[in-house]
């Protein structure tokens, strides 16, 4: 499943510099920057990375920070430290098999699609809250037609967001599954998990793929999905 979730990922960013900022794609190198916010603003190598690859990386870079995509073993901290790259966070490729997840009617939380302005603001705001960068309103109605974002609601109130992009090859991926800091430690990230998982279904999917930090490790696994690879990110 890792080319599998890699071509997920790439082509989501790809998607975002398209229809929001710009796409760049020189040589086996791609950039993909946002004119305004903090997404998607990622360099990421197809391939090998050579030495000519690394001077392109770091022309592209200078201009804005950009965060630097690894999940090749042999691109070494070394190596990209040469050319003013350094470590920042590590996620984890995981994939699902969800043919028998059955949704719970009895959440408390109401996963809702945005498409309006005013539920982008919404989605935005939750967002940032959980995340501390942002995907502004903008970015999200640009994308709407292609990728399904979803605000959590508990007692009228925005607690959360989801995200799901189905590829072009037919693959599911879920994003930004995030719950606001004041109502964490409720278990209502089970929940928020379970709504989206309920709406990869519906789209047809039975398998997805998503990348996890540390702290969501435990949550994605009682659900079924492993782990399939690192993913490491730099910035300059």
């Amino acid at each position: 499943m890792k080319s599998q979730n890699i071509f997920n990922l790439t082509e989501l960013w790809k998607l975002g510099g398209m229809n929001s900022g710009e796409l760049i794609s020189k040589k086996g190198v791609f950039a993909s920057k946002a004119n305004r916010g903090d997404w998607p603003n990622k360099l990421w190598v197809d391939g090998e990375l050579t030495s000519e690859k690394l001077e392109i990386i770091s022309s592209i870079g200078k201009d804005k920070p950009l965060g630097l995509a690894v999940w090749e073993d042999r691109f070494s901290d070394e190596l990209l430290a040469k050319i003013g790259f350094h470590p920042t966070i590590e996620l984890i490729g995981m994939s699902g098999d969800i043919a028998n997840f059955s949704y719970s009617d009895q959440l408390d939380i109401i996963l809702k699609k945005v498409n309006t302005t005013e539920e982008a603001i919404v989605w935005s705001r939750v967002f940032f809250d959980a995340f501390r960068y942002g995907i502004l309103a903008p970015t999200i109605l640009a994308l709407k037609e292609k990728v399904d974002f979803y605000t959590a609601w508990l007692e009228e109130k925005p607690i959360g967001t989801s995200m799901i992009f189905k590829d072009s090859a037919g693959i599911a991926g879920i994003y930004s599954i995030g719950i606001a800091p004041a109502f964490r430690g409720k278990g209502l990230a089970n929940q928020l998990f379970e709504a989206t998982l309920s709406e990869v279904k519906k789209i047809g999917s039975n398998k997805a793929i998503l990348q996890a930090s540390a702290m969501g490790l435990g949550l994605y696994r009682k659900y079924g999905f492993h782990s399939d690879f690192k993913i490491r990110f730099y910035k300059h």
